[in-house]
């Protein structure tokens, strides 16, 4: 009975061992993602790439904060800066550009949690960032539908026609940016609900059962050091017994010759 227990527990370490092993596996892949997400994310934010026309009546696409308008050159200029409010369209289009720019602001705080696993509990840094990844996948939600309500704007009338209406494109079509960022809107829940399952997934490395491999297997080095130091003393008394049987024959000797 008690050596399958010794058997099973060994089995369960080894359990524990690939467990924790494919577990940690798991967490650097997550780390990759949620790092590409990030770079992503800005590249997205930056990019005037979301919505445009190759010109009906005038060429010219349309971002965040910025949008370019083909001239008389054949050149493109863009216009718009982040941090100047005035220059935004109108103000749906400076509600996406904050949402979207918090976005990318969270993910780069999440990256930046990651050195965190060297001083605290994987599962605490796991949950911390997930929920970082929520409120960026929730923001970035918000971006991406804030945005088309600000196509009222008669710029935006004079290349894709839409006759200043919110939510028509006109003749414009989506660009790859905003494509794109529907599609981190994805990628950021999956790495929110992985990094809560992963957190979960730390609890749970069977505690009890490896203290109990611990408790066992150091019985067991006890044992066995226990039997080595009986087996020594056995050794020795019987060289003992020996030596001293060997000295009394001796003894004997000697008086009988000198009585002889």
């Amino acid at each position: 009975m008690e050596r399958e227990t010794v058997i099973e527990d060994r089995l369960s370490k080894i359990y524990h061992t690939n467990y924790v092993r494919n577990s940690r596996a798991i967490c650097v892949l997550w780390g990759i993602f949620t790092v590409c997400y990030a770079i992503l994310n800005i590249v997205c934010f930056i990019q005037p790439q979301w919505i445009g026309d190759t010109g009906v009546a005038t060429a010219g696409f349309f971002g965040l904060y910025k949008y370019c308008v083909l001239r008389n050159n054949n050149e493109f200029e863009c216009l718009g800066d982040f941090f100047d409010a005035d220059s935004y369209l109108n103000s749906s289009f400076h509600a996406a550009a904050v949402f979207i720019g918090l976005s990318a602001l969270l993910f780069l705080i999440c990256c930046l949690c990651l050195l965190l696993f060297l001083f605290l509990n994987t599962a605490t840094v796991l949950r911390i960032c997930g929920w970082i990844q929520v409120l960026g996948a929730i923001f970035m939600f918000l971006g991406c539908v804030i945005f088309p309500n600000g196509w009222d704007h008669k710029t935006f009338n004079k290349i894709c026609l839409n006759d200043n209406k919110s939510y028509d494109m006109g003749s414009c079509g989506i660009r790859w940016a905003y494509i794109l960022a529907i599609i981190l809107i994805f990628d950021a829940t999956i790495l929110a609900i992985l990094a809560f399952v992963l957190a979960a997934k730390q609890a749970k490395l069977l505690p009890e059962v490896y203290k109990k491999m611990e408790k066992s297997d150091f019985n067991g080095y006890a044992s066995d050091t226990m039997s080595k130091r009986s087996g020594l003393h056995a050794l020795s008394d019987d060289r003992y017994s020996e030596y001293s049987h060997r000295s009394e024959k001796s003894k004997r000797s000697i008086h009988s010759s000198r009585a002889a």
